[in-house]
């Protein structure tokens, strides 16, 4: 049996999906599963450290298209395979795959989206889903809007794949330099169910600490009046490397995630690697993931928004130590071998059951 990964995340910038791609990738790579990476023949982005891989370059361009009509010609011809798509859609002409859905954000509010974006991810979605051997998806929360908005797959065709931190990236570290002036920390695309528009309204009158805002906008999502007005008490940052948000975690006086909807939320784990204490919102995906580890807010209320915000600033030592601890004992549950282990039995058990119906 021959594991190919669709590679199409290689040409694209790292975000959310990418990192978790490629960071099962190297996980593989290092419990020395071998795999090979299908490619189009577009340039591999800085970023991403290939030198490890297998590389197979197929076909031009780096579009849907690609994913769609390309990127199936490969598997002509080839038998007792299996493919994994990890970045949120898998082409709908191959059925020897196993996919990956890291949210349904897009049906649960489609205002969040451009038009575009919205009309391609509904209808393409589902035929995706129906010619998969198996879903993956990264929280048990998914896993139910999954189930809730396609209740045609049975709850052993979808299996839970968590996110993890980067070793040896995010940690704490004493040797990180004082900040210039003290903040507190958001990361994040800049897109409407991330909620900047309330974070920012309940900073007003935050006196004598900044808000940091790390993240780029993005053009699938609708655009959002209001959020580059210029206010001495804010500082949009756009993109940051992993170093600098090394940096950033470990000098923030807080991060606070104000997120209407998330597949997992990767941010605030990273944060707490970092012995960054974590404030966000209270919806059920985030409880899950940081369990007792962050304070929770109501995403909807500023004033409960700007309440726990001061509430963190004015904490004294021993809470935020303790805040801390619980942090780094969250973070354990989570790591990228783990994960790759899990998904390396779901390909083995959807191999076997593909060449037991191709031997009926």
């Amino acid at each position: 049996m021959m594991l190919y990964i669709n590679g199409r995340f290689l040409t694209q910038p790292m975000t959310g999906v990418e990192r978790y791609a490629y960071s099962i990738c190297m996980a593989l790579t290092e419990l020395h599963q071998p795999f090979v990476l299908v490619c189009p023949k577009a340039p591999v982005l800085e970023g991403y450290d290939v030198s490890g891989f297998t590389i197979v370059r197929f076909g031009p361009g780096n579009s849907h298209f690609w994913e769609q009509c390309v990127f199936p010609w490969f598997f002509v011809g080839k038998k007792d395979y299996m493919v994994l798509s990890l970045t949120g859609l898998g082409s709908i002409l191959i059925r020897n795959k196993i996919m990956t859905i890291h949210d349904l954000s897009f049906l649960r509010d489609p205002s969040w989206f451009s038009r575009r974006y919205y009309w391609f991810y509904r209808i393409m979605t589902p035929l995706a889903v129906r010619t998969s051997r198996h879903i993956l998806t990264v929280s048990e929360f998914s896993k139910g809007e999954i189930r809730h908005f396609y209740p045609f797959l049975s709850d052993d065709r979808i299996s839970v794949v968590y996110n993890a931190i980067k070793e040896n990236v995010f940690e704490s570290r004493e040797d990180v330099p004082a900040p210039s002036e003290r903040f507190v920390l958001t990361v994040s695309s800049i897109d409407p169910r991330k909620n900047f528009k309330r974070l920012l309204e309940a900073y007003k009158g935050i006196e004598g600490v900044k808000l940091y805002i790390v993240g780029n906008y993005n053009p699938i999502f609708q655009k959002q009046e209001g959020l580059s007005d210029q206010r001495p008490d804010v500082r949009f940052l756009g993109r940051a490397t992993d170093q600098e948000l090394l940096r950033l975690y470990n000098q923030a006086e807080c991060f606070v995630f104000p997120s209407l909807y998330e597949g997992f939320g990767l941010p605030p784990v990273e944060a707490m690697a970092c012995g960054c204490p974590v404030l966000a919102s209270d919806i059920p995906v985030l409880r899950e993931v940081c369990a007792d580890a962050a304070t929770y807010f109501n995403p909807l209320d500023t004033d409960d928004i700007r309440k726990t915000i001061i509430q963190q600033l004015s904490a004294d030592d021993s809470a935020i130590n303790a805040q801390r601890e619980r942090g780094f004992r969250n973070i354990g549950r989570f790591s990228w071998k783990r994960s790759a282990s899990v998904i390396m039995k779901i390909v083995e058990r959807s191999l076997i059951i593909t060449r037991h119906r191709h031997n009926k």
